[in-house]
């Protein structure tokens, strides 16, 4: 093994906006991020991704396309972060890419991931690890989330805390420090940025709302967000695990006719980050606070990573129905908070690599835990 133990992590999310690629080292077991780039795809591409989730069907040769053209751009990520940091591939013990999601179904259950890590190792030269998710799926877990294991590993608090990852979709992770007898837990919550973003994208023609602060202009409609609450994703208990096939901008279309509303693009926006923040608040609820904390007074932190650790507006909003906890941004605790998912991705390299189980099987329901993913060796 190299030397330095770096490890690469790329991941692309539900939004499909781009790939992020991760440069971490793991010496003396401790996971530190080196650099972290993005790249975008293209607009071509971004959109034959996302209208997979709400057409799941799709001809094999365009499937086999997909599956280059989203390696090709892993690939592209890699070098870039290799030449920026002036790094040899023989010096990367591994990469994990995570792909992109292109269909989720625990019922199933399946998960589909595309970019092929076979085309990734081949052209970078390193040996990669991918396709993460079934190794849960076939010991009967949801296959999601991952994060809360990566968490427990990078958030090192001794007293509980949440650590909340706001992408596409939204998932929440309950690290238990040092009371033993807890575990720790975690799920998706249902909508993060994603609806946001879209709206952002076909009413004000930007990518997303900066700082929350056209949000914070409109007004919430509370007629759209009763209807909204009312999903039955929100009233499932856990494990659970969803995405951009269930909450996509179709449904908010479906309920905005059905009950012939119109709403102006800012109250939209203050209406979408306010189910955002009410649905993560009401997971974060139901789990019961340590009576070791009650005892004491102390005020959990609830660290935000993803995207939405810079929608100031929505940590706001957060923080309006959490007051007994401490909203915090992972930049306050000194981590990038656009990095983390990849840097998980780097991690589950190196334990696949090590042939070491991750830890989910609190969180997704499997049956235990197990080495997760397949390596394609240069």
């Amino acid at each position: 093994m190299s030397q330095n133990h770096y490890f690469i992590g790329l991941m692309s999310g539900t939004s499909a906006d781009g790939v992020d690629a991760a440069l971490i080292t793991t010496a003396q077991q401790k996971i530190q991020l080196i650099d972290f780039i993005s790249i975008p795809l293209s607009p071509d591409l971004k959109m034959a991704l996302i209208e997979l989730n709400l057409k799941p069907n799709i001809a094999l040769k365009q499937l086999c396309e997909l599956e280059k053209q989203v390696a090709d751009v892993f690939c592209k990520a890699t070098k870039k972060l290799l030449l920026k940091n002036d790094i040899n591939p023989i010096d990367v013990t591994a990469i994990g890419s995570h792909g992109q999601t292109i269909y989720h179904a625990p019922e199933v259950p399946m998960s589909l991931q595309i970019g092929h890590p076979a085309f990734i190792a081949k052209s970078t030269g390193i040996t990669t690890a991918a396709d993460f998710r079934v190794d849960d799926m076939a010991l009967g877990g949801q296959g999601a989330p991952f994060a809360p294991a990566f968490h427990q590993a990078v958030f090192e608090e001794a007293q509980p805390c949440f650590v909340v990852n706001i992408g596409g979709i939204a998932n929440i992770s309950y690290l238990p420090g040092k009371i033993r007898h807890e575990k720790v837990v975690g799920w998706d919550t249902g909508p993060g940025n994603a609806l946001m973003d879209e709206t952002c994208q076909r009413e004000l023609n930007i990518p997303y709302d900066p700082c929350g602060e056209n949000a914070r202009k409109g007004t919430v409609n509370t007629n759209l967000l009763k209807h909204l609450l009312d999903h039955a994703y929100f009233s499932k208990t856990h494990p659970k695990s969803t995405g951009r096939e269930t909450f996509h901008y179709q449904w908010i279309e479906e309920i905005l006719n059905e009950n012939k509303l119109k709403l102006s693009s800012v109250d939209m926006l203050a209406t979408l980050c306010e189910l955002t923040a009410q649905s993560i608040a009401e997971q974060i609820h139901s789990i019961p606070r340590s009576k070791e904390l009650e005892s004491q007074s102390i005020v959990p932190n609830i660290w935000i990573v993803g995207g939405g650790a810079y929608n100031l507006f929505l940590l706001e909003r957060l923080q309006h129905h959490l007051p007994d906890y401490k909203v915090l941004s992972s930049k306050q605790a000194k981590i990038n908070p656009n990095a983390v998912e990849a840097m998980m991705c780097g991690w589950l390299a190196k334990q696949r690599i090590e042939n070491r189980t991750v830890a989910l099987s609190a969180v997704t329901g499997a049956t235990r835990d197990a080495v997760l993913g397949g390596i394609w060796h240069p």
